[in-house]
């Protein structure tokens, strides 16, 4: 066992592997992350096309009529028409789950119409935890910088400014894409990372391998060839053929046996002449 641990070829591929692992941990991580990012940024910007598209399905005729819905009035068969509307300009974007119309005075928001079929917030419920980029929406269409949690739920959400005739903002229109559909793409393209950085590394460790352990092989017969040399034997033959460093030392163990045959040659034939 110690021997094992001990020897070149373990080191070698103990060495390699941990360097593969570094390079490809690191690798992933950087990739994983820059993906994740560019993702966030493509999806965020599909968010900005489709609330200001939506945004633009509403007439103004509509909007100053939505304005002007006061608690108490969901039942009433305008406020449904609204809905109505709304939800079918949801099925058009099948990422979102939700859109709905909302009133801001100061810092204080309040909904107009939400088109959630269950749940749905009524018309002067205050929404108590609204974001930053809601209130900038007020000027033109925004989208969350990132993943955010509310009172309802976890999602990424954009909004548009809804102009009245005169071209003033009279309400916001909301539209939320579940963090689950994000969180789903971002875990996609993180497995098919993965997985090719798991295919990459393994045939580099075949590769590495291979290599690994021709090398130790030559070296094997470089000491059986210099342990043969050390008991006399200077009949031996070097039988590795490589054009890097380890076959310049082959070379340089044939030229040294040959040396030594001639050596011990000499040697014997002033002996002969002694006697």
């Amino acid at each position: 066992m110690t021997k094992w641990i001990n020897s070149l070829q373990t080191k070698l591929i103990v060495s390699f592997i941990l360097l593969i692992l570094i390079i490809a941990g690191t690798t992933f991580l950087y990739t994983f992350n820059e993906t994740k990012k560019a993702l966030l940024d493509s999806t965020r910007e599909d968010m900005l096309q489709i609330v200001g598209m939506a945004s633009t399905q509403l007439s103004a005729q509509e909007i100053e009529a939505m304005s002007q819905l006061k608690e108490g009035q969901d039942n009433t068969p305008e406020f449904i028409a609204f809905k109505d509307n709304l939800q079918k300009i949801r099925y058009l974007s099948p990422n979102i789950i939700n859109f709905y119309v909302m009133n801001v005075e100061d810092k204080k928001v309040t909904f107009l119409v939400d088109d959630l079929e269950e749940d749905a917030a009524s018309i002067g419920q205050l929404y108590e935890e609204p974001e930053d980029r809601l209130f900038e929406a007020v000027n033109k269409p925004q989208v969350s910088d990132d993943i955010y949690t509310d009172e309802w739920g976890t999602f990424l959400s954009g909004y548009a400014p809804l102009k009245g005739s005169d071209g003033k903002t009279l309400a916001i229109l909301g539209a939320d894409m579940s963090a689950a559909k994000v969180i789903e793409r971002q875990n996609f393209i993180g497995n098919t990372i993965y997985f090719i950085i798991g295919i990459a590394v393994l045939i580099a460790a075949i590769i590495i391998g291979i290599f690994s352990l021709t090398i130790i092989r030559d070296i094997k017969k470089l000491n059986a060839t210099a342990t043969e040399i050390s008991k006399g034997n200077t009949n031996v033959s070097v039988d590795v053929k490589r054009k890097d460093e380890i076959g310049d030392l082959a070379e340089s163990f044939s030229r040294m046996a040959a040396s030594l045959k001639f050596m011990m040659m000499d040697q014997n034939s002033e002996k002969g002449k002694k006697k």
